[in-house]
């Protein structure tokens, strides 16, 4: 509860108004700098002691694809397959534009950076063909992010294992290392491939992910992971294909590390790394190959079981199931034969120009699968259904965890270690899984962040802010007994469901892992809603509100994050330049006169997206235990606590960012605290505070180790007339109450609809269960 009486009003005063302190030591403050992460515990602290909170964005999506000599985005036919000559200078942007980038970047208030750095970017050309030019490149980058004041941690970027599997990450020749031809992917639907799609244009959104079942992506994450326990004959250079291709990953950061230790980036810049993003274990773990796996919960276009890939990796025609979207959630909506027309997904022959030395034993000529008798190729006919369920080593069934996962990381952190001793470990399990516990004495034990990511599927998958929304990770973990409880109306509701889930992700990472800190590496929102409507009316309500529900999730679990994603060449035809992904907060072809910026007028803000949600008040750096934190954009009300039993050092106050968006002049906010002093430093938009425990008045009435900062703007961004002008929509008093308080005004509506087809959805989801 806010004490009014106690608390000391300011109204908008500035550092010059306000003799707090002198220009000089302000000076000594020294807002932005390159001071050292420490872990206490679940919390991120620097040298001073103060409570470290980030506020960070994903640098970048552009990073996925290549850049030079020419851009190939993944909607490009043109030299896809020449992969061996594509090279990533010039990402996450030109140099040349580096400044604009991370100015506006610091105007917005971040602080952090995931760095993204593919696998192929660094050994794209062959095994042990490192791109030095690309890494000289990569280091220039962060030279300007140090100058900056940014800190990051470098990603391992990866989706569905590889551009030529339909995302990004490994090097071309790892597929052909394992015997595929990646040229015959799309006519035996070992991948869905927006490069070779007959239509690029039309590539179906957010069906990307569906490779990570495919046979290519399955295959080589079971290799990955898991080769020497279930590709045993896959040997080269005399070691199973898993420990060959998790030397080459791991060899690939480790020369990064080495050259960032190198440059004197190390810890002030680059304070660690990701282990890899969104890995998968393919198949391990399918209990039966005739049919779809259990962890298969995403489910669209074409989808085969894991035998119906293998046979049609081989050019055999299958009839496969097709799924979609429907009313209920995924559903079958027909059936579709494939026939490869006597074309494989496997090479016929070792591929040309490469150093390494296979055994004679390693499958050649056809599916690696059946070579290992899970399948009979004469017959085609399933001979182990079961084959990726137990461990042949162990004699036991799979613990993917103990068995793959593990083993990967303690030989990844030891390798980055060796040249960055002091690098902080981004723990990151598979999407929505929970971590696995670091007990053992040879687990990395110090030094570890755990970095799971978190989307709202309903609204990423739909590209629409909807009145409703589910609990979907409770109903994964089991909190609902079916899914008409975890059904979500209104915004008030869907906002409350958000943020359990995410308070049950960072409790899941306080349990697992030993109460280490938590940051969400990925988050972030569709901009291109209702199929780009906003691109043509400039109305950016339902983005809006989309982006506010997510950040009041975060900041109500008092987590760090990491935005997906900013990406500089972003337009509204193709969004991010990959698979039809449109989630940056910066498009070239963002309208300066939207309600994306409104009347606040400066050339960095031109490009940015749903600014009034993305620019909001936020604590970079607290002297003492963060409590509570929430901050409204419509009302611009602003509320931070936090405890600590000892008054502020005098160059060590408490900084909050305060965004010009909401708070540009003296004469717009107010601010509330109770106790100490505060002062507005308006060119690097922050509060700063320092705290006061010396209070003696009704001492036993309150905990003076508790210290409260409020922040109250005037409402004259956003607020309900502007929506009313832009919107075109008449508003009833009642209807502008609630939109003042950020509530839809559809999902009352909604209620009625939900109650009449609640009775279908409880029968079809027992017949999907039992079935």
């Amino acid at each position: 509860m806010l004490r009014q009486d106690s608390f000391s009003t300011i109204s908008g005063t500035t550092i010059a108004e306000k003799s707090l302190l002198t220009s000089s030591s302000v000076a000594t403050i020294n807002i932005e700098n390159n001071d050292l992460f420490y872990l206490d515990g679940k919390h991120i602290k620097d040298s001073s002691d103060r409570t470290i909170l980030l506020r960070g964005i994903n640098l970048s999506g552009a990073s996925k694809n290549p850049s030079y000599p020419l851009k190939i985005p993944s909607h490009q036919p043109e030299e896809f397959f020449d992969h061996k000559k594509a090279r990533f200078i010039g990402r996450p942007f030109p140099l040349e534009s580096a400044d604009e980038h991370f100015q506006r970047l610091k105007l917005w208030g971040f602080n952090f950076l995931r760095f993204i750095v593919t696998w192929e970017a660094i050994e794209h050309e062959g095994p042990g063909k490192y791109d030095y030019e690309f890494i000289d490149y990569i280091i220039k980058i962060l030279h300007k992010a140090k100058a900056y004041g940014f800190k990051c941690f470098i990603d391992p970027h990866q989706d569905v294992w590889s551009r030529f599997s339909g995302g990004s990450g490994a090097p071309g020749w790892t597929l052909e290392l394992a015997g595929f031809n990646i040229r015959n992917f799309s006519v035996t639907e070992a991948a869905i491939v927006q490069n070779t799609y007959d239509k690029p244009i039309e590539f179906p959104k957010m069906i990307w992910s569906t490779n990570y079942y495919k046979l290519a992506s399955a295959t080589m994450f079971t290799l990955f992971y898991s080769g020497r326990i279930f590709a045993p004959k896959c040997i080269v250079d005399d070691m199973n294909i898993e420990d060959y291709l998790q030397l080459h990953f791991i060899n690939s950061y480790k020369i990064l590390a080495e050259r960032i230790v190198k440059e004197n980036l190390s810890d002030n810049v680059v304070v660690g790394y990701d282990t890899m993003n969104e890995p998968s274990w393919g198949w391990a773990g399918t209990k039966d190959l005739n049919k779809l796996p259990e962890f298969q919960e995403y489910k669209r276009g074409k989808t085969p079981t894991p035998f119906q890939a293998m046979l049609l990796g081989e050019g055999i025609p299958c009839k496969v199931d097709e799924w979609d979207i429907v009313w209920y959630g995924f559903g079958k909506v027909g059936s579709k034969y494939i026939d490869p027309k006597g074309k494989t997904a496997w090479l016929e022959n070792d591929p040309e120009g490469y150093n390494w030395m296979k055994s004679e034993e390693f499958p050649r000529g056809g599916c690696i699968w059946a070579a290992h008798g899970v399948w009979d190729k004469s017959t085609g006919k399933l001979l182990r259904p079961d084959y990726f369920t137990m461990n042949p080593i162990t004699k036991k069934s799979l613990n993917w965890y103990e068995d793959s996962f593990k083993p990967f990381i303690r030989k990844y952190t030891s390798a980055i270690r060796s040249v960055h001793p002091n690098a902080i470990i981004f723990v990151q399990p598979p999407v929505l899984e929970v971590p696995p516990k670091f007990d053992e004495p040879e687990d990395p034990q110090e030094r570890l962040m755990y970095s799971p990511h978190w989307y709202d599927g309903l609204t990423l998958v739909q590209k629409q802010f909807n009145w409703w929304n589910i609990d979907y990770l409770g109903l994964k973990r089991g909190k609902y007994l079916g899914p008409i409880p975890a059904i979500k109306v209104g915004d008030k509701a869907i906002k409350q469901s958000f943020a359990e889930q995410l308070g049950l992700i960072k409790d899941e990472g306080e349990k697992y892992l030993d109460n280490i800190p938590c940051i969400i590496g990925e988050i972030g929102i569709p901009f291109d809603m209702e199929k780009g409507k906003a691109y043509k009316t400039g109305n950016y309500i339902q983005q809006i509100r989309a982006l506010d529900a997510n950040f009041v999730a975060l900041e109500s679990n008092l987590l760090s994050y990491t935005l997906w994603n900013y990406c500089d060449d972003n337009d509204n035809k193709w969004g991010d330049q990959w698979n039809g992904e449109d989630l940056s907060i910066y498009s070239t072809s963002n309208p300066t006169n939207s309600l994306l910026s409104y009347n606040y007028k400066k050339d960095l803000d031109i490009g940015g997206r749903a600014l009034f949600s993305l620019l909001r008040p936020f604590p970079l750096k607290t002297f003492g235990e963060p409590l509570s934190l929430n901050f409204n954009p419509w009302t611009k009300k602003f509320y931070y606590s936090y405890r600590n039993l000892t008054d502020t050092p005098k160059d060590f106050p408490t900084e909050i960012y305060l965004p010009k968006l909401h708070f540009n002049n003296e004469n717009d906010f107010t601010v509330k605290v109770n106790s100490g002093k505060w002062i507005w430093d308006k060119d690097n938009q922050r509060i700063l505070y320092w705290h006061d425990t010396s209070l003696n008045e009704n001492k036993e009435k309150f905990d003076y180790s508790v210290h409260e900062i409020y922040i109250e703007g005037k409402r004259n961004l956003l607020n309900v007339d502007l929506v009313r002008e832009v919107t075109s929509l008449p508003y009833t008093i009642n209807e502008k109450r609630m939109a003042n308080e950020g509530y839809s005004i559809k999902a009352f509506g909604g209620i009625c609809l939900l109650m009449v087809i609640s009775f279908s959805i409880v029968l079809n989801y027992y017949d999907m269960i039992f079935s």
